[in-house]
């Protein structure tokens, strides 16, 4: 079926009348002139005549031609063949349009942004709706994001929806999206349901696994899905930061660290000194170059100074292309103070390897390389008179006999306004003297010890091991799946058992493989208090000499003076939940997103945990955390939000695969040339003529000029 984009222009064709005038106007009569002297040429004036006549006409019919086919290649006529099948021409239909709102549709070129052009095509799709259509329009976001549009044949609201709608910065998902418009459809009374997905072909949107099924469900309530490619068929090209990583080592008056940069280039050409800027609190610190092969990557470290004692914001930017968005990601850095630790040590010895601190220091601050933010300091019972506890931020107590009752009053203080204490056993504790020393800080009272086989001859039982009893709590948390498997490697010789009920409000954090509680947490006015119901040196376990009693002890110093810095162990990608533990008198927090939007977070259980938790993560950047509008030390200043590396990559999909993931589902594919030709309705596919006649038109001119000169 042949059609026009510009019909308007075929009026061109009867320019074809003004050769055809002239042509008559110059005909005239010949006049004869009788001469004996040339009868004998007569002959031949004829035949010149017949010739003169004829080369007239076909300049006629060139011309003719001439501006005929201009007119025609102005109007730009194109061979139509319908996708949407014979019993949709005539019939009503339903029709759900899903425009590819992800961060990758943020790809601009000289025509604009690929978003730009989807908005375009949807409106080209609902301008066309005939009477009794009816359509919904849906974005890739809303989705899971936003309440479902429903059918209908109101235009103006389908493309008021269309104009209100913006890119995001979430990764592309084709799959949820199609069983939302299965779902929209599912309640239509039409027999012709028709999907139109516009979008941009990226490879990382379509999930093969959804397929396996899905496309039955597609084939079954769907009678043809078109797809629009905005991008035009070509191939992309993008660099971005995909990946930012701090570290950081807590010197006595600045921190010290580096920032591990990786950069990707999803391009099929070498990219030669980029340059690379670091910017730590709005101000550039450092800047590097980089040189990436052809679908690769390069990493780098750049290392920062920053002032100990505060949080600070930061991000790494490169040079702008087609796709803006991933050409700077952001970080924070916890450069929080010194943690005081007091270790008490119960039962020193001439040889400090069998003393009962000698691991626990190790593990807070084990010197050389690593360098800790925790600072130990250990002192015997007989020091105890001289040891203020305000001074600290973290009391141990290690198989401590006994403490003058001065001093557990001053601890229960100590406690009661923020501080922690950490209670660990060991042969010289009395189960009845510390149930009545400390019953306002134990979690449970204490009750027999326990000898198991290893180290005692009095039991054939087997060691116990150690096993995850709270998985989301932060000590826990940030454990490598492989330290978490190794747990039940650490073997308990002995142990104290406790009574079942808690002197207040608890949470078993680690228990022993028979269930019995190993590390017991009690919050105690403004702070806590930590039972662990073995020892912490060699005499009852090995636990000491594994490789994760290092991060167990350094995390569990860390959250019980708040200071985890979650935002550099674990990056929040857009639309991603930021969560944070709940301080004991803090009930509310405020939040403000990069454009100065503020939002008050309420205090609610996860998964029984008491957390502040922020979904509102709809852009990248540095979010700021307040309490009452000002820092709280139990929080950070600071967490960043990033773009989900993965939309960074453009590779496309091809129409093969996409075919062959549809698995026989009634479907089109067209590339949208944005601008005038872009009539991409309903998935029609089309074969354009303009350029055969303007060829052609060409073609005739050069004829026309090379006949008219002879």
């Amino acid at each position: 079926m042949l059609s026009f984009l510009n019909p308007i222009l075929l009026l061109g064709i009867l320019g074809a009348s003004i050769p055809i005038i002239i042509h008559l106007i110059n005909k005239r009569k010949a006049v004869s002139h009788k001469f004996a002297a040339i009868d004998f040429l007569l002959e031949t004036n004829k035949r010149i005549s017949i010739k003169f006549k004829l080369r007239h006409l076909v300049l006629l019919i060139l011309r003719v031609c001439l501006i005929v086919f201009l007119a025609l290649s102005l109007a730009k006529p194109f061979i139509k063949n319908s996708g949407g099948g014979v019993e949709e021409k005539n019939i009503p239909t339903s029709n759900v349009i899903i425009i590819d709102d992800s961060f990758s549709m943020q790809y601009s070129d000289h025509h604009g942004s690929f978003f730009l052009s989807a908005k375009t095509a949807a409106k080209q799709i609902v301008d066309a709706l005939k009477k009794d259509d009816k359509a919904a329009v849906i974005t890739l976001s809303s989705t899971a994001f936003q309440v479902l549009q429903e059918l209908e044949d109101d235009k103006k609201h389908l493309l008021n929806f269309i104009d209100q709608s913006q890119p995001g910065f979430t990764a592309t998902h084709i799959a949820p999206a199609l069983d939302a418009a299965v779902e929209i459809l599912a309640t239509a009374k039409t027999s012709a349901k028709r999907i139109f997905l516009i979008t941009d072909m990226t490879r990382n949107g379509w999930d093969p696994h959804w397929f396996k099924s899905g496309h039955e469900k597609l084939r079954r309530h769907v009678s043809r899905i078109h797809i629009i490619d905005v991008s035009e068929g070509k191939t992309l090209k993008n660099i971005a930061i995909t990946h930012v990583e701090p570290h950081l080592n807590l010197l006595e008056r600045n921190a010290e660290g580096h920032i591990k940069v990786t950069i990707s280039n999803f391009s099929p050409v070498r990219t030669k000194d980029l340059p690379a800027s670091v910017f730590l609190d709005g101000k550039k610190l450092t800047q590097g170059f980089f040189n990436i092969e052809a679908n690769a990557s390069e990493t780098k470290e750049f290392f920062v100074t920053a002032e100990k004692g505060k949080d600070h914001l930061g991000w790494v930017e490169i040079s702008e292309d087609n796709l803006k968005g991933d050409n700077k990601r952001y970080f924070t850095i916890n450069a929080s103070h010194t943690i005081d630790t007091l270790l008490i040590d119960g039962d020193p010895r001439t040889n400090i390897y069998e003393s009962e601190t000698f691991y626990l220091e190790k593990a807070l601050n084990p010197g050389r390389e690593h360098v800790s933010s925790i600072k130990p300091s250990i002192c015997s019972i007989h020091e105890i008179n001289n040891i203020t506890f305000a001074n600290f931020n973290i009391v141990f107590l290690c198989n401590v006999e006994t403490l003058p009752p001065e001093k557990i009053q001053e601890l229960e203080n100590f406690v009661r306004e923020g501080g922690s204490v950490i209670f660990t056993l060991g042969n010289k504790v009395e189960a009845d003297y510390y149930n009545n020393a400390f019953s306002a800080l134990l979690p449970h009272r204490l009750h027999t010890i326990r000898t198991f086989s290893g180290n005692s001859p009095l039991s054939e039982e087997q060691p116990l091991h150690l096993k995850v009893a709270e998985p989301i709590h932060p000590v826990i948390r940030m454990l490598s799946e492989t330290q978490i498997d190794t747990l039940p490697l650490v073997n308990f010789y002995r142990m104290f058992y406790v009574d079942p009920t808690p002197l207040g409000s608890c949470k078993t954090v680690i228990s022993f493989s028979n269930d019995t509680p190993a590390l017991i947490e009690r919050q105690v006015g403004r702070g806590k208090s930590v039972l662990f119901t073995a020892s912490i040196d060699r005499d009852w376990t090995d636990f000491p000499v594994k490789s994760f009693f290092l991060p167990v002890m350094q995390q569990l110093c860390r959250y019980m003076t708040g200071g985890i810095p979650e935002e550099i162990s674990q990056e929040i990608l857009v639309k991603q939940s930021w969560q944070y533990p709940s301080s004991y008198d803090v009930n509310a927090i405020e939040t403000t997103n990069p454009e100065g939007t503020q939002a008050i977070v309420q205090q609610q259980l996860v998964d029984n945990e008491k957390y502040f938790e922020y979904k509102e993560t709809n852009m990248p950047g540095i979010y700021a955390v307040t309490v009452g509008e000002k820092l709280h030390p139990q929080f950070p200043a600071y967490f960043p939000v990033n773009i989900d590396a993965a939309e960074s990559n453009l590779e496309k999909i091809s129409q093969n695969e996409i075919e062959v993931y549809m698995g026989g589902t009634n479907l089109s594919i067209t590339t949208s040339h944005r601008g005038e030709e872009s009539d991409v309705l309903f998935g029609e596919a089309k074969k354009t003529l303009w350029g055969h006649f303007l060829l052609l038109t060409l073609f005739i001119l050069f004829i026309e000029s090379f006949i008219s000169r002879k």
